[in-house]
Protein backbone atom coordinates (compact mmCIF):
# COMPACT_ATOMS: atom_id res chain seq x y z
CA UNK A 1 0.00 0.00 0.00
CA UNK A 2 2.63 2.96 0.21
CA UNK A 3 2.89 3.02 -3.35
CA UNK A 4 -0.24 4.84 -2.87
CA UNK A 5 0.67 6.77 0.18
CA UNK A 6 1.29 9.62 -1.32
CA UNK A 7 -2.09 10.10 -3.02
CA UNK A 8 -3.78 10.78 -0.30
CA UNK A 9 -2.85 14.43 0.44
CA UNK A 10 -5.78 17.30 0.57
CA UNK A 11 -5.48 19.58 -2.06
CA UNK A 12 -4.34 23.36 -1.43
CA UNK A 13 -6.28 25.20 1.03
CA UNK A 14 -9.15 27.45 -0.49
CA UNK A 15 -8.79 30.76 -0.46
CA UNK A 16 -10.48 33.45 -0.72
CA UNK A 17 -11.25 32.49 -4.86
CA UNK A 18 -13.08 29.58 -3.94
CA UNK A 19 -16.71 29.46 -2.81
CA UNK A 20 -17.92 25.85 -1.75
CA UNK A 21 -21.60 25.73 -3.13
CA UNK A 22 -22.51 22.64 -1.65
CA UNK A 23 -20.42 19.80 1.09
CA UNK A 24 -21.35 15.99 0.92
CA UNK A 25 -23.57 13.79 -1.02
CA UNK A 26 -26.94 14.50 0.94
CA UNK A 27 -26.42 18.16 1.04
CA UNK A 28 -25.52 18.40 -2.52
CA UNK A 29 -27.66 16.41 -3.65
CA UNK A 30 -30.72 18.13 -1.67
CA UNK A 31 -29.31 21.97 -3.34
CA UNK A 32 -29.27 20.17 -6.60
CA UNK A 33 -25.98 19.55 -7.26
CA UNK A 34 -25.10 16.07 -8.49
CA UNK A 35 -22.75 13.02 -7.60
CA UNK A 36 -23.19 11.37 -11.05
CA UNK A 37 -23.49 7.75 -9.18
CA UNK A 38 -20.50 8.16 -6.90
CA UNK A 39 -22.46 8.36 -3.41
CA UNK A 40 -22.73 4.49 -4.48
CA UNK A 41 -19.41 3.36 -5.32
CA UNK A 42 -16.76 5.81 -3.52
CA UNK A 43 -16.12 3.18 -1.78
CA UNK A 44 -14.39 1.30 -4.52
CA UNK A 45 -11.42 2.10 -6.27
CA UNK A 46 -11.11 3.05 -9.80
CA UNK A 47 -7.83 2.97 -11.84
CA UNK A 48 -6.30 1.51 -8.88
CA UNK A 49 -6.51 4.95 -6.74
CA UNK A 50 -7.51 4.96 -2.93
CA UNK A 51 -11.67 4.31 -2.21
CA UNK A 52 -13.30 6.12 -0.19
CA UNK A 53 -13.38 10.17 -0.69
CA UNK A 54 -10.43 10.76 -2.48
CA UNK A 55 -9.90 13.19 -5.12
CA UNK A 56 -8.07 10.56 -7.90
CA UNK A 57 -10.71 8.41 -6.96
CA UNK A 58 -13.52 10.20 -8.00
CA UNK A 59 -11.56 11.95 -11.20
CA UNK A 60 -10.86 8.40 -11.97
CA UNK A 61 -14.52 7.23 -11.94
CA UNK A 62 -16.21 10.16 -14.17
CA UNK A 63 -13.16 9.56 -16.85
CA UNK A 64 -15.03 6.35 -16.65
CA UNK A 65 -18.26 7.24 -16.94
CA UNK A 66 -17.64 9.00 -19.70
CA UNK A 67 -15.84 6.48 -21.75
CA UNK A 68 -12.57 5.59 -21.10
CA UNK A 69 -11.11 2.30 -20.16
CA UNK A 70 -11.35 0.87 -16.52
CA UNK A 71 -7.68 0.14 -16.60
CA UNK A 72 -5.43 3.40 -15.31
CA UNK A 73 -4.33 4.65 -18.84
CA UNK A 74 -0.36 5.03 -17.34
CA UNK A 75 2.17 3.23 -15.39
CA UNK A 76 3.78 4.64 -12.49
CA UNK A 77 2.43 6.67 -9.34
CA UNK A 78 -1.45 7.57 -9.29
CA UNK A 79 -0.36 10.80 -7.53
CA UNK A 80 -2.77 13.61 -8.26
CA UNK A 81 0.25 16.10 -9.08
CA UNK A 82 1.51 13.36 -10.99
CA UNK A 83 -1.69 13.90 -13.51
CA UNK A 84 -0.46 17.03 -15.47
CA UNK A 85 2.95 15.50 -15.83
CA UNK A 86 1.67 11.81 -17.43
CA UNK A 87 -0.80 13.75 -19.77
CA UNK A 88 1.71 16.89 -20.64
CA UNK A 89 0.76 16.42 -24.01
CA UNK A 90 -3.44 17.33 -23.41
CA UNK A 91 -2.77 19.69 -20.26
CA UNK A 92 -2.88 23.48 -21.18
CA UNK A 93 -4.55 26.47 -19.39
CA UNK A 94 -7.90 26.54 -21.19
CA UNK A 95 -10.71 25.24 -18.90
CA UNK A 96 -13.17 23.04 -20.64
CA UNK A 97 -16.77 21.27 -19.30
CA UNK A 98 -15.47 17.82 -18.61
CA UNK A 99 -11.55 18.84 -18.19
CA UNK A 100 -9.76 17.50 -14.85
CA UNK A 101 -8.62 20.55 -12.75
CA UNK A 102 -4.97 19.84 -11.94
CA UNK A 103 -2.81 20.91 -8.88
CA UNK A 104 0.82 20.47 -8.92
CA UNK A 105 0.45 21.14 -5.37
CA UNK A 106 -2.01 17.40 -5.86
CA UNK A 107 -5.47 17.56 -6.27
CA UNK A 108 -7.71 16.83 -9.16
CA UNK A 109 -11.44 18.01 -9.94
CA UNK A 110 -14.02 17.74 -12.81
CA UNK A 111 -15.04 21.10 -14.50
CA UNK A 112 -18.56 21.24 -14.28
CA UNK A 113 -18.50 24.33 -15.82
CA UNK A 114 -16.93 27.32 -17.39
CA UNK A 115 -18.23 30.20 -16.25
CA UNK A 116 -16.29 32.84 -17.89
CA UNK A 117 -12.33 32.76 -18.82
CA UNK A 118 -11.54 33.30 -14.95
CA UNK A 119 -14.23 31.81 -13.39
CA UNK A 120 -14.79 27.76 -13.12
CA UNK A 121 -17.24 25.58 -11.29
CA UNK A 122 -15.90 22.15 -10.34
CA UNK A 123 -16.87 19.36 -8.45
CA UNK A 124 -13.98 17.50 -6.06
CA UNK A 125 -13.74 14.95 -3.44
CA UNK A 126 -11.02 14.80 -0.69
CA UNK A 127 -9.12 12.74 1.11
CA UNK A 128 -9.56 13.36 4.60
CA UNK A 129 -12.56 15.48 3.62
CA UNK A 130 -16.01 15.01 1.51
CA UNK A 131 -17.22 15.52 -1.58
CA UNK A 132 -18.17 19.60 -2.78
CA UNK A 133 -18.77 21.92 -5.49
CA UNK A 134 -16.82 24.89 -5.62
CA UNK A 135 -16.24 28.09 -7.69
CA UNK A 136 -13.39 29.19 -8.49
CA UNK A 137 -12.00 32.65 -9.31
CA UNK A 138 -8.83 32.84 -11.14
CA UNK A 139 -7.86 35.97 -9.18
CA UNK A 140 -6.93 35.90 -5.83
CA UNK A 141 -4.96 32.56 -5.88
CA UNK A 142 -6.24 28.92 -6.40
CA UNK A 143 -6.69 28.40 -9.91
CA UNK A 144 -6.14 25.37 -11.45
CA UNK A 145 -2.14 24.77 -12.67
CA UNK A 146 -3.30 23.27 -15.73
CA UNK A 147 -6.83 21.70 -17.33
CA UNK A 148 -6.16 18.03 -18.60
CA UNK A 149 -8.67 17.46 -21.47
CA UNK A 150 -9.04 13.92 -21.63
CA UNK A 151 -12.58 13.29 -22.08
CA UNK A 152 -14.19 16.64 -22.35
CA UNK A 153 -17.78 17.36 -22.68
CA UNK A 154 -19.39 17.87 -26.33
CA UNK A 155 -22.25 19.34 -27.56
CA UNK A 156 -25.15 16.62 -28.19
CA UNK A 157 -27.85 16.81 -30.82
CA UNK A 158 -30.90 16.13 -29.25
CA UNK A 159 -33.05 16.17 -32.66
CA UNK A 160 -31.09 16.00 -36.05
CA UNK A 161 -31.57 18.62 -38.77
CA UNK A 162 -34.24 17.86 -41.09
CA UNK A 163 -34.33 18.73 -45.07
CA UNK A 164 -37.54 20.23 -46.29
CA UNK A 165 -39.18 20.53 -49.33
CA UNK A 166 -38.82 18.63 -52.56
CA UNK A 167 -35.85 17.31 -53.61
CA UNK A 168 -36.45 17.55 -57.52
CA UNK A 169 -34.78 19.82 -59.93
CA UNK A 170 -35.04 23.70 -60.10
CA UNK A 171 -36.44 23.46 -56.64
CA UNK A 172 -35.16 24.83 -53.01
CA UNK A 173 -34.34 22.69 -49.78
CA UNK A 174 -34.51 24.08 -46.63
CA UNK A 175 -32.58 22.81 -43.85
CA UNK A 176 -34.48 22.72 -40.68
CA UNK A 177 -32.23 23.32 -37.56
CA UNK A 178 -31.18 20.34 -35.29
CA UNK A 179 -31.77 21.03 -31.62
CA UNK A 180 -28.66 21.36 -29.13
CA UNK A 181 -28.03 21.04 -25.42
CA UNK A 182 -26.89 22.90 -24.22
CA UNK A 183 -27.32 25.41 -26.93
CA UNK A 184 -25.26 26.48 -29.58
CA UNK A 185 -23.66 30.15 -29.28
CA UNK A 186 -22.66 29.84 -33.79
CA UNK A 187 -24.14 27.00 -35.93
CA UNK A 188 -22.63 26.51 -40.35
CA UNK A 189 -24.18 23.87 -42.65
CA UNK A 190 -22.98 22.00 -45.51
CA UNK A 191 -24.98 19.95 -47.85
CA UNK A 192 -24.27 16.66 -49.54
CA UNK A 193 -24.91 14.73 -52.32
CA UNK A 194 -24.54 11.30 -52.08
CA UNK A 195 -22.74 12.04 -49.42
CA UNK A 196 -19.98 14.18 -50.81
CA UNK A 197 -20.18 18.10 -49.85
CA UNK A 198 -21.17 20.44 -52.41
CA UNK A 199 -18.60 23.28 -53.09
CA UNK A 200 -20.16 26.46 -51.67
CA UNK A 201 -23.17 24.90 -50.29
CA UNK A 202 -23.10 26.61 -47.08
CA UNK A 203 -26.07 28.30 -46.15
CA UNK A 204 -29.69 27.08 -45.16
CA UNK A 205 -31.07 26.34 -48.26
CA UNK A 206 -30.00 24.53 -51.66
CA UNK A 207 -30.96 25.44 -54.92
CA UNK A 208 -31.26 22.02 -56.60
CA UNK A 209 -29.97 21.94 -59.91
CA UNK A 210 -29.14 19.44 -62.95
CA UNK A 211 -26.18 18.08 -61.70
CA UNK A 212 -27.24 16.83 -58.32
CA UNK A 213 -30.05 14.49 -60.67
CA UNK A 214 -30.25 11.34 -58.94
CA UNK A 215 -27.99 11.99 -55.57
CA UNK A 216 -29.33 12.13 -51.97
CA UNK A 217 -29.54 15.14 -50.58
CA UNK A 218 -28.68 15.84 -47.11
CA UNK A 219 -27.37 18.84 -44.51
CA UNK A 220 -24.72 18.24 -41.72
CA UNK A 221 -25.18 21.22 -39.49
CA UNK A 222 -22.16 22.03 -37.17
CA UNK A 223 -22.50 23.61 -33.82
CA UNK A 224 -19.83 25.89 -30.93
CA UNK A 225 -20.06 26.84 -27.47
CA UNK A 226 -17.12 28.04 -26.01
CA UNK A 227 -15.54 25.56 -23.25
CA UNK A 228 -17.58 22.90 -25.14
CA UNK A 229 -16.53 20.19 -27.90
CA UNK A 230 -17.71 21.18 -31.12
CA UNK A 231 -20.18 18.97 -32.43
CA UNK A 232 -22.27 17.72 -35.71
CA UNK A 233 -25.44 16.32 -36.94
CA UNK A 234 -26.30 15.10 -40.52
CA UNK A 235 -29.57 15.01 -41.92
CA UNK A 236 -31.32 11.99 -43.49
CA UNK A 237 -30.76 11.52 -47.20
CA UNK A 238 -33.54 12.36 -48.96
CA UNK A 239 -34.58 10.49 -52.10
CA UNK A 240 -32.96 10.47 -55.11
CA UNK A 241 -33.59 14.14 -57.08
CA UNK A 242 -36.31 13.44 -59.35
CA UNK A 243 -35.64 14.36 -63.23
CA UNK A 244 -37.78 13.94 -66.05
CA UNK A 245 -39.39 11.03 -67.48
CA UNK A 246 -37.78 8.48 -70.56
CA UNK A 247 -41.22 7.29 -72.44
CA UNK A 248 -40.86 3.62 -74.04
CA UNK A 249 -41.75 2.79 -77.33
CA UNK A 250 -40.43 -0.38 -77.78
CA UNK A 251 -39.47 -2.89 -75.55
CA UNK A 252 -36.23 -5.04 -75.20
CA UNK A 253 -36.57 -8.68 -76.49
CA UNK A 254 -34.77 -12.46 -77.18
CA UNK A 255 -34.27 -14.47 -79.33
CA UNK A 256 -32.54 -17.74 -79.73
CA UNK A 257 -32.64 -21.16 -78.68
CA UNK A 258 -32.45 -21.60 -74.86
CA UNK A 259 -30.01 -24.74 -74.18
CA UNK A 260 -26.50 -24.80 -72.70
CA UNK A 261 -24.34 -23.97 -75.57
CA UNK A 262 -26.51 -21.63 -77.83
CA UNK A 263 -26.48 -18.23 -78.52
CA UNK A 264 -29.33 -15.18 -77.61
CA UNK A 265 -29.73 -12.27 -79.30
CA UNK A 266 -31.51 -8.95 -77.60
CA UNK A 267 -32.99 -6.15 -79.61
CA UNK A 268 -32.86 -3.14 -76.57
CA UNK A 269 -36.17 -1.97 -76.95
CA UNK A 270 -36.68 2.17 -78.15
CA UNK A 271 -37.55 5.69 -75.74
CA UNK A 272 -39.03 8.83 -76.91
CA UNK A 273 -36.60 11.24 -76.32
CA UNK A 274 -33.90 8.97 -77.41
CA UNK A 275 -31.97 8.09 -74.89
CA UNK A 276 -28.42 9.34 -74.91
CA UNK A 277 -26.91 5.50 -73.98
CA UNK A 278 -28.87 2.19 -73.43
CA UNK A 279 -26.93 -0.78 -71.27
CA UNK A 280 -28.12 -3.97 -71.27
CA UNK A 281 -27.84 -6.31 -68.61
CA UNK A 282 -28.91 -10.21 -69.05
CA UNK A 283 -29.50 -11.91 -66.37
CA UNK A 284 -30.75 -15.53 -65.21
CA UNK A 285 -34.11 -16.13 -62.79
CA UNK A 286 -33.62 -12.14 -62.46
CA UNK A 287 -30.05 -12.16 -61.32
CA UNK A 288 -27.59 -10.51 -63.10
CA UNK A 289 -25.03 -12.46 -65.20
CA UNK A 290 -21.72 -11.46 -64.38
CA UNK A 291 -20.02 -9.77 -67.31
CA UNK A 292 -23.19 -10.28 -69.64
CA UNK A 293 -23.68 -6.65 -71.18
CA UNK A 294 -23.67 -7.23 -74.87
CA UNK A 295 -26.01 -7.74 -77.29
CA UNK A 296 -25.72 -11.50 -77.31
CA UNK A 297 -24.98 -13.82 -74.57
CA UNK A 298 -23.68 -17.74 -74.83
CA UNK A 299 -25.36 -20.15 -71.99
CA UNK A 300 -23.17 -22.16 -70.15
CA UNK A 301 -23.87 -24.61 -67.35
CA UNK A 302 -24.71 -21.56 -64.88
CA UNK A 303 -27.78 -20.99 -66.40
CA UNK A 304 -29.05 -24.74 -66.48
CA UNK A 305 -33.15 -24.72 -65.71
CA UNK A 306 -32.96 -20.93 -65.62
CA UNK A 307 -35.36 -18.23 -67.38
CA UNK A 308 -33.03 -15.40 -69.56
CA UNK A 309 -34.25 -12.14 -69.79
CA UNK A 310 -32.64 -8.87 -70.74
CA UNK A 311 -33.00 -5.71 -69.25
CA UNK A 312 -32.13 -2.10 -70.87
CA UNK A 313 -31.29 0.74 -69.27
CA UNK A 314 -31.47 3.91 -70.44
CA UNK A 315 -30.23 7.49 -69.76
CA UNK A 316 -30.05 11.15 -70.83
CA UNK A 317 -29.33 13.76 -68.53
CA UNK A 318 -31.84 15.41 -67.11
CA UNK A 319 -34.29 12.57 -67.04
CA UNK A 320 -34.96 9.51 -65.02
CA UNK A 321 -32.82 6.38 -66.30
CA UNK A 322 -35.41 3.89 -67.47
CA UNK A 323 -35.47 0.42 -67.75
CA UNK A 324 -37.11 -2.43 -68.93
CA UNK A 325 -37.18 -5.99 -69.31
CA UNK A 326 -38.03 -8.62 -71.83
CA UNK A 327 -40.24 -11.58 -71.69
CA UNK A 328 -38.53 -14.33 -70.31
CA UNK A 329 -36.72 -17.28 -72.11
CA UNK A 330 -38.12 -21.27 -71.61
CA UNK A 331 -36.48 -22.79 -69.04
CA UNK A 332 -32.30 -22.95 -70.21
CA UNK A 333 -32.25 -27.27 -71.40
CA UNK A 334 -28.75 -29.47 -70.56
CA UNK A 335 -26.96 -31.39 -72.44
CA UNK A 336 -26.83 -34.80 -71.42
CA UNK A 337 -23.80 -37.17 -70.01
CA UNK A 338 -22.48 -40.65 -71.62
CA UNK A 339 -21.87 -43.92 -69.31
CA UNK A 340 -19.25 -45.17 -70.98
CA UNK A 341 -18.41 -47.60 -67.86
CA UNK A 342 -20.89 -48.65 -65.47
CA UNK A 343 -20.03 -48.60 -61.43
CA UNK A 344 -20.06 -51.78 -59.50
CA UNK A 345 -19.79 -52.95 -55.74
CA UNK A 346 -17.30 -55.10 -54.28
CA UNK A 347 -16.56 -56.77 -50.41
CA UNK A 348 -19.18 -58.43 -48.18
CA UNK A 349 -22.00 -57.27 -45.96
CA UNK A 350 -21.00 -58.35 -42.58
CA UNK A 351 -20.27 -56.42 -39.61
CA UNK A 352 -16.79 -55.39 -39.62
CA UNK A 353 -16.61 -55.99 -43.35
CA UNK A 354 -15.93 -53.04 -45.72
CA UNK A 355 -18.48 -52.17 -49.23
CA UNK A 356 -16.42 -50.33 -51.75
CA UNK A 357 -17.90 -49.06 -55.21
CA UNK A 358 -16.19 -49.19 -58.06
CA UNK A 359 -16.34 -45.91 -60.10
CA UNK A 360 -17.90 -46.05 -63.04
CA UNK A 361 -16.89 -43.64 -66.04
CA UNK A 362 -18.57 -40.90 -68.26
CA UNK A 363 -18.09 -38.32 -70.56
CA UNK A 364 -17.24 -35.36 -70.66
CA UNK A 365 -15.65 -36.43 -67.15
CA UNK A 366 -18.39 -35.37 -64.09
CA UNK A 367 -17.87 -35.17 -60.90
CA UNK A 368 -19.10 -38.15 -58.61
CA UNK A 369 -21.38 -38.17 -55.24
CA UNK A 370 -21.90 -40.93 -53.26
CA UNK A 371 -24.72 -41.88 -50.48
CA UNK A 372 -25.42 -45.23 -48.65
CA UNK A 373 -28.65 -46.20 -47.69
CA UNK A 374 -29.76 -48.88 -45.61
CA UNK A 375 -33.08 -50.62 -46.39
CA UNK A 376 -33.81 -47.60 -48.54
CA UNK A 377 -33.23 -44.96 -45.63
CA UNK A 378 -30.08 -42.70 -45.93
CA UNK A 379 -27.21 -42.93 -43.64
CA UNK A 380 -26.47 -39.83 -42.36
CA UNK A 381 -22.74 -38.84 -43.17
CA UNK A 382 -22.29 -41.93 -45.17
CA UNK A 383 -21.11 -39.89 -48.63
CA UNK A 384 -17.86 -42.02 -49.54
CA UNK A 385 -17.54 -44.81 -51.79
CA UNK A 386 -15.96 -47.03 -49.25
CA UNK A 387 -18.41 -47.88 -46.25
CA UNK A 388 -17.32 -49.92 -43.25
CA UNK A 389 -20.33 -52.09 -42.32
CA UNK A 390 -21.12 -51.48 -38.22
CA UNK A 391 -22.94 -53.45 -36.26
CA UNK A 392 -26.00 -50.72 -36.94
CA UNK A 393 -26.35 -52.81 -40.51
CA UNK A 394 -27.18 -56.22 -39.09
CA UNK A 395 -30.29 -57.69 -40.66
CA UNK A 396 -30.58 -55.33 -43.46
CA UNK A 397 -29.74 -54.54 -46.68
CA UNK A 398 -27.36 -51.99 -47.90
CA UNK A 399 -27.65 -49.83 -51.17
CA UNK A 400 -25.32 -47.43 -52.50
CA UNK A 401 -26.82 -44.46 -54.91
CA UNK A 402 -23.71 -43.10 -57.41
CA UNK A 403 -24.42 -39.92 -58.80
CA UNK A 404 -22.77 -38.39 -61.84
CA UNK A 405 -22.60 -34.49 -61.88
CA UNK A 406 -21.85 -31.87 -64.09
CA UNK A 407 -22.95 -28.18 -64.11
CA UNK A 408 -25.11 -28.03 -67.54
CA UNK A 409 -25.55 -31.90 -67.76
CA UNK A 410 -28.46 -34.18 -67.02
CA UNK A 411 -27.43 -36.61 -63.87
CA UNK A 412 -26.57 -39.84 -64.44
CA UNK A 413 -27.63 -41.74 -61.33
CA UNK A 414 -26.89 -45.82 -60.56
CA UNK A 415 -28.36 -47.60 -57.52
CA UNK A 416 -25.90 -50.59 -56.55
CA UNK A 417 -27.49 -52.82 -53.81
CA UNK A 418 -25.64 -55.91 -51.66
CA UNK A 419 -27.26 -59.01 -52.83
CA UNK A 420 -27.71 -60.17 -49.29
CA UNK A 421 -28.76 -58.82 -46.07
CA UNK A 422 -25.95 -57.72 -43.62
CA UNK A 423 -24.91 -60.66 -40.83
CA UNK A 424 -22.41 -61.10 -38.53
CA UNK A 425 -19.67 -63.42 -38.22
CA UNK A 426 -19.79 -65.68 -34.97
CA UNK A 427 -16.69 -66.45 -32.52
CA UNK A 428 -17.29 -69.89 -30.93
CA UNK A 429 -16.38 -70.82 -27.72
CA UNK A 430 -15.89 -74.35 -26.68
CA UNK A 431 -15.21 -75.94 -23.20
CA UNK A 432 -15.65 -79.14 -20.87
CA UNK A 433 -18.36 -78.69 -18.48
CA UNK A 434 -18.21 -82.08 -16.60
CA UNK A 435 -17.55 -85.73 -17.40
CA UNK A 436 -18.88 -86.13 -21.26
CA UNK A 437 -20.34 -82.68 -21.57
CA UNK A 438 -19.04 -79.81 -23.96
CA UNK A 439 -20.42 -76.26 -23.57
CA UNK A 440 -20.66 -74.39 -26.92
CA UNK A 441 -20.96 -70.46 -26.54
CA UNK A 442 -21.78 -68.50 -29.55
CA UNK A 443 -20.84 -64.44 -29.65
CA UNK A 444 -21.17 -61.99 -32.79
CA UNK A 445 -20.76 -58.44 -32.72
CA UNK A 446 -24.15 -56.28 -32.76
CA UNK A 447 -26.02 -59.77 -32.14
CA UNK A 448 -26.66 -60.18 -28.39
CA UNK A 449 -27.72 -63.01 -26.90
CA UNK A 450 -26.86 -65.09 -29.93
CA UNK A 451 -29.33 -67.75 -30.07
CA UNK A 452 -28.18 -69.67 -33.70
CA UNK A 453 -28.24 -73.57 -34.19
CA UNK A 454 -25.16 -75.78 -33.97
CA UNK A 455 -23.86 -78.70 -33.80
CA UNK A 456 -20.31 -80.74 -33.08
CA UNK A 457 -18.84 -83.89 -35.08
CA UNK A 458 -15.82 -85.63 -33.87
CA UNK A 459 -14.98 -88.37 -37.02
CA UNK A 460 -17.89 -89.94 -38.17
CA UNK A 461 -19.66 -89.02 -34.83
CA UNK A 462 -22.04 -86.09 -34.83
CA UNK A 463 -24.47 -84.88 -32.77
CA UNK A 464 -28.11 -83.48 -33.88
CA UNK A 465 -28.71 -79.53 -33.92
CA UNK A 466 -29.09 -77.19 -30.94
CA UNK A 467 -30.36 -74.57 -30.66
CA UNK A 468 -28.15 -71.98 -28.24
CA UNK A 469 -30.47 -70.45 -25.57
CA UNK A 470 -28.87 -66.91 -23.97
CA UNK A 471 -25.79 -67.60 -26.76
CA UNK A 472 -24.83 -71.54 -25.11
CA UNK A 473 -25.88 -74.76 -25.82
CA UNK A 474 -24.51 -77.83 -23.40
CA UNK A 475 -23.81 -81.28 -25.54
CA UNK A 476 -23.72 -84.71 -23.66
CA UNK A 477 -23.09 -87.45 -26.72
CA UNK A 478 -22.46 -90.97 -26.06
CA UNK A 479 -19.18 -91.06 -27.51
CA UNK A 480 -17.68 -88.31 -25.95
CA UNK A 481 -15.28 -90.50 -23.82
CA UNK A 482 -12.55 -88.46 -20.80
CA UNK A 483 -9.96 -87.19 -23.06
CA UNK A 484 -8.63 -84.65 -25.47
CA UNK A 485 -10.98 -84.47 -28.28
CA UNK A 486 -10.43 -82.35 -31.98
CA UNK A 487 -14.24 -81.05 -31.96
CA UNK A 488 -15.26 -79.34 -35.35
CA UNK A 489 -18.36 -76.89 -34.16
CA UNK A 490 -20.71 -76.26 -37.23
CA UNK A 491 -22.68 -72.68 -37.14
CA UNK A 492 -25.75 -72.87 -39.38
CA UNK A 493 -26.13 -69.32 -41.02
CA UNK A 494 -29.33 -67.40 -40.22
CA UNK A 495 -30.78 -63.81 -41.12
CA UNK A 496 -27.99 -62.27 -38.90
CA UNK A 497 -25.54 -64.86 -38.53
CA UNK A 498 -22.96 -65.86 -41.24
CA UNK A 499 -22.58 -70.19 -41.44
CA UNK A 500 -19.43 -70.67 -39.86
CA UNK A 501 -17.36 -74.48 -38.70
CA UNK A 502 -14.53 -74.12 -36.36
CA UNK A 503 -12.14 -77.50 -35.44
CA UNK A 504 -11.31 -77.10 -31.75
CA UNK A 505 -9.78 -78.83 -29.09
CA UNK A 506 -11.16 -79.97 -25.42
CA UNK A 507 -10.20 -81.98 -22.27
CA UNK A 508 -13.06 -84.22 -21.58
CA UNK A 509 -12.45 -85.11 -17.10
CA UNK A 510 -13.02 -88.48 -16.35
Amino acid sequence: MAAFATLLVSPPPAGASSTILCKGFTACAKAGYSNFGYAAVYRQMFWRMYSGHNCTNYMAYRMIQAGMSSTRPWSGSGNARNWGVVFSSKTNQTPMVGSVAWWSANHVAYVEQVVDANTIVISEDHYGGDFDWRRIVRSGGGWPTGFIHLRDVALKATAAPAVTGTAQVGQTVTAKPATWSPAPSATSYQWTANGVAIAKATSATLAVTPDLLGKALAVKVAASRTSYLSASSVSKATAAVLPGVLKQTQTPAVTGIPKVGAVLTATPGGWTPAPASMVLSWRADGVPIPGATGSTLRLGPAQLSKKITVVTTAAKTGYTTATSTSAATAPVGPEKLTMSKAPGLTGVARVGGVLEVTPGQVTPAAATGYQWFRDDQPVPGANAARYPVTSADLGHVLSVKVAYTRPGYTTIERVLRAPIRTRSIPVVRLRAASSRAVVVRLTAAGIDPVNAFVRITEGANATSWHQLVNARSTFTPRWLKPGTHRLTVTVRRSPWIEARTVTLTVTIPR
